[in-house]
Parts: C-alpha cells; structure tokens; sequence
C-alpha cells in the first residue's frame, strides 16, 4: 500500500495559490495536484505538494516540495524537501533542509553549502561544498565528496571506498559502523553515546519530533488558512523586535500560564462559575498546544526579515521556525528550555493578539 501520510499532512499546506501557466514569475506561487512539476523558471520562492513531485525548472529563492515521492532535478537557492521518497539529482545554490523516510542524493546531486537531513533511510552520493548533518536511522555515505565536517546522528553508518569526507567526521560512540580503510577522511571523531532519559533509541526520539512536526505543520497551515490575520499582526507588532519586547512577552506568558488554570479551578469550586470554568479549561489546554505555532511563526519570520528581507507567504515562515524548533529540540542538553520558552513565549504572543482583537 502506498504511503500517503506525509502527503496528507502537507497537502493542506501548499494549497494557496493558483496554478502559474507564465514562464516566469516574480512572486511567491504554490501548486498542488496529484502529479505536480516546476519546469519553468522562477524569479521567486515557490511550494508544491502532491502525490509525485518534481522541481525541474530553476527557483531564485526558497523551494518547498513535499508529497509521497519528491525529487529535485533543477536548480534552487535554498531547498526545503519533505516526503517518503525523495530523490536528490539537481543542483542547490545554498542550504537545504530534508525530511523523510528514504532519502537519497545522486551522484549529479550538488550542494554548495550545509545540507540538513532527517531520515530513515539516508544514503549520500555527488558534491557536497560545506557541512553536512545527517539524523536517521541508517546513513551510508557511498560516492560522495564532502568539503566540510560530517555530523552523524544514526544507529548504523557505512562508509564506502569511493566516499571523500575534506574535514571531520562524527559519530556516535554506540553507532554500528562500517567504515571502509579505503575511504578518504581527513579525520574521525567519535561523539558520547546517544541515549535519551528514558532509554528509548535515539531514533524513536527522532521519529516522534519528526511527526510532532508534521502535525504541527498541518495545524499551522489550517490556522493560517481561516485567520491569516493573527500573523499579519504579528508582522506588523514585532516588525522590530528588541530584547526588552521578548521579556515581556515571556513574562505575560508566564503569567498567563500560572493564573488562567488557577482561576478556572476557582470558577468551578464555584456552582454558578462551574461551566464558564470548564471553556476557560478548554480554552486554555488548546492555547497551550497552539503556542509552539505561533512561537515557531516568529522566529521563522525575524529569520527570514534577518536573512533575506523581503515579502514572503506566511506559510514558509512557519515552516523554518517550526524546523528550527524541530532541529533545538533535538539537542538533549536545550530540549526542556526550548520547550519552556516556547509555551511561555507562544501563551504570550496568544494574550497579545487577543488582547487586542476587536470585536464589532
């Protein structure tokens, strides 16, 4: 049976826009359809979704794809790649984040800069100019030059004759390896051991934070999709964001956070405030699950205004910051602050908004 889970979550989200027939285009276009390819050339960023996906063409900007099997076969500036399948065989002018269950880059693939991967399955082939990161299961590195360091997160390694690392690679002490003495390294270095609290393998950490991402995503995209105005008010409101405007909004989250379940409980110790205490309960349990959303929605705009300043769709916005998020909280040693600050951040950017909603 074939794999559709990745495309429906994503299906949703690359869904605004209409279908571009111009041969060129100087604005942010998105597609979607079962079989769905950018052929032409595009002076823009550009997102396409479906059950096979094909970026041929060339994008001047960021190019997100995501479906059951994705490939790129063209040339982008910066890449974001989610899928079951996805294939490797173009050219990307500067960094690209994939996600997926199989994933391999070509012997054509070329990559000028870093290149992040999330994986079952990884395999590694074609020219890689600077660092690469690689968190999966299985990761074989066959004919592949690399000009930087090698981060591996993996439970089983393999590395063949023909692969060309120019810098360091890193791997876990406990991984499984099968390096070849043939390969060219330049140097090796083993990491500690990849254990999380509870003594789950690191890959089941990785595979719940990849589908909490996922759905995460499709939460995102609906709530982007019927109130596109929350986010457009926080463009507006943090367009200049300083320090002292993110202790604040940590400090109001923190208080909503401590008060709103203690004047629910109160409400409902009460016979007449029994109800209203319950919706403000609800309320409160759904705002928590939308903080990351909203906290993630941020920092991929302050990235993007900081990076490329100029317009973009709302979507990829979260979409970088919920991968940041993703990639923090990964790192054992920030993955509780990361989480901490996110709620408390998200509950307060959610007062903010709300607070100054109005209604007619």
């Amino acid at each position: 049976m074939r794999k559709y889970n990745l495309l429906l979550l994503f299906a949703i989200l690359f869904m605004i826009g209409f279908n571009v027939q111009a041969k060129e285009v100087n604005h942010f276009v998105s597609k979607a359809d079962s079989d769905v390819a950018i052929e032409d050339n595009y002076n823009a960023s550009a997102a396409i979704a479906g059950d096979a996906v094909s970026v041929d063409g060339n994008v001047n900007g960021v190019s997100a794809a995501a479906g059951n099997k994705v490939s790129l076969n063209g040339t982008v500036d910066y890449g974001f790649f989610a899928g079951n399948q996805i294939t490797m065989n173009g050219f990307v002018n500067k960094d690209v984040f994939i996600a997926g269950n199989l994933i391999t880059t070509t012997e054509k693939a070329n990559f000028e800069r870093d290149v992040i991967a999330f994986g079952t399955d990884v395999e590694l082939n074609g020219n890689f100019g600077r660092n690469v990161s690689i968190y999966a299961n299985k990761v074989t590195i066959k004919n592949a030059a690399i000009g930087g360091n090698v981060k591996i997160y993996a439970e089983s390694l393999v590395v063949s004759k023909d692969a060309n690392i120019n810098g360091t690679l890193y791997y876990p002490e406990d991984i499984k390896s099968a390096i070849s003495k043939d390969a060219t390294i330049i140097k090796i270095e083993k990491t500690p051991a990849i254990q999380v609290e509870n003594d789950e393998s690191y890959f089941t950490t990785l595979s719940a934070k990849i589908w909490s991402f996922l759905r995460l995503a499709l939460v995102f995209a609906a709530v982007a999709l019927f109130f596109p105005n929350l986010f457009n008010n926080i463009n507006e409101k943090y367009k200049e964001f300083k320090f002292s405007e993110g202790i604040e909004v940590f400090t109001k989250g923190l208080v909503v956070f401590i008060l709103v379940p203690l004047i629910a409980i109160i409400l409902c110790l009460t016979m007449i405030g029994i109800p209203l205490g319950i919706i403000l309960g609800i309320i409160y349990g759904i705002a928590l699950y939308l903080t990351t959303i909203f906290t993630a929605y941020l920092i991929g705009y302050k990235i993007w205004q900081k990076v490329f300043n100029k317009e973009a769709h709302i979507l990829l916005f979260g979409l970088i910051g919920l991968f940041v998020l993703l990639i923090l909280e990964l790192i054992p040693g920030v993955r509780i602050a990361v989480s901490i600050i996110s709620v408390l951040v998200g509950l307060g950017l959610i007062f903010e908004l709300f607070k100054n909603t109005k209604v007619n």
